[in-house]
């Protein structure tokens, strides 16, 4: 009892609030609609569907601890799945075996490297070499990457058969039994949470949301840390739209509409602060689940997608909102805190 006692004392608060925001979901809805929400082949729906939210969501998050935002995120993902859709259709003879696709799937994540290091970079430029707020830079290539989505196709959406080798990606089992879209977002979250948590780039990311000032002053180029930071946001996205065209067999240039806001509020859960500077990558995986635990429950219930939409941002404001109220409170605490002990210094 007392080694589980350590244990639980050892996992962060919002781990904790995580867990425990995952049980009331997951309580809610098996009392509402018990025969459909926990049936196996709604929980095989949810580990297909979520990790293309969760490739995204890592994105956002990393560029979040830099306090600032990638909004351009799910358009650089269309724009890989559109492009990438347009190449299979036009130029893959059809008939070819699994070792003739072979070809073809690796120039989808060539393709998909090229647009994702291409989007950064300039995603990157405008943030941290011309100083423009990042909401505002990456909502504008956001519009700019959708719009080459609408000119690429006209406004209509890519569709067609797709390489089984591609479609594996998105819809198959790893030996039978693990949904590829899980394992491949379980890598990805690992390679993230190393690159954060246990590299110097992933320490200058966290020192530059906190203080970029003192960053400065300590000798780290804070351009090169964040024009870093969006490239690798950019190339989470770009492999996210190889993921969601294996998985829907289609790209369309307004696919997720809602997987921004959902990101950023699945950031926002995992303990990323806004603000910057702070944030455990693992958490990601409990606060994607959940929402999706939380979309899944509304399908169930047949809630409109504005309801839900308005949910999210209900969620996302409240939780910025106490976020940046703790941090006031500590803020604070600290400034008191230091008060006495200087008066106390000053008695003796």
């Amino acid at each position: 009892m007392k080694t589980l006692v350590n244990k639980l004392n050892g996992i962060s608060n919002s781990t904790k609030q995580l867990l425990g925001i995952n049980l009331v979901i997951f309580l809610i809805f098996s009392i509402l609609r018990p025969e459909r929400f926990l049936s196996f082949s709604n929980l095989e729906s949810m580990s297909f569907q979520f990790p293309e939210a969760g490739f995204l969501t890592l994105g956002i998050a990393i560029t979040m601890i830099t306090a600032g935002a990638d909004l351009s995120i799910v358009a650089v993902a269309n724009l890989v799945a559109t492009i990438n859709g347009i190449i299979l259709l036009n130029k893959m003879p059809e008939g070819l075996s699994d070792a003739q696709q072979i070809p073809y799937i690796i120039g989808c994540f060539v393709v998909a490297l090229l647009i994702g290091i291409i989007c950064g970079s300039l995603n990157g430029f405008l943030v941290a070499k011309l100083g423009i707020f990042p909401i505002l830079a990456t909502l504008g290539t956001q519009n700019l990457y959708t719009g080459i989505s609408m000119v690429l196709t006209k406004g209509q959406g890519v569709f067609g058969t797709f390489p089984d080798s591609l479609v594996f990606l998105g819809s198959g089992k790893l030996f039978g039994i693990f949904p590829m879209p899980f394992v491949l977002f379980l890598i990805a979250l690992f390679i993230v949470f190393m690159i954060i948590h246990k590299t110097a780039h992933g320490y200058k990311t966290q020192w530059f949301g906190s203080n970029r000032k003192a960053n400065h002053y300590n000798g780290i180029n804070n351009v090169a840390v964040v024009f870093k930071t969006y490239i690798v946001a950019s190339l989470l996205g770009a492999f996210a739209g190889i993921l969601i065209l294996a998985r829907t067999n289609s790209a369309k240039y307004d696919y997720g509409t809602t997987y921004v806001l959902q990101a950023m509020l699945a950031s926002v859960l995992a303990g990323i602060s806004p603000l910057g500077g702070k944030g455990n990558i693992l958490n990601i995986l409990l606060s994607v689940f959940a929402i999706q635990m939380l979309d899944s429950g509304f399908n169930f219930l047949r809630i409109s997608s504005f309801v839900r939409s308005s949910t999210y941002g209900l969620l996302l404001i409240t939780s910025v909102a106490l976020e940046y109220f703790i941090h006031r409170y500590k803020q604070k605490k600290e400034i008191k805190k230091l008060e006495a002990m200087a008066e106390l210094s000053s008695v003796e």
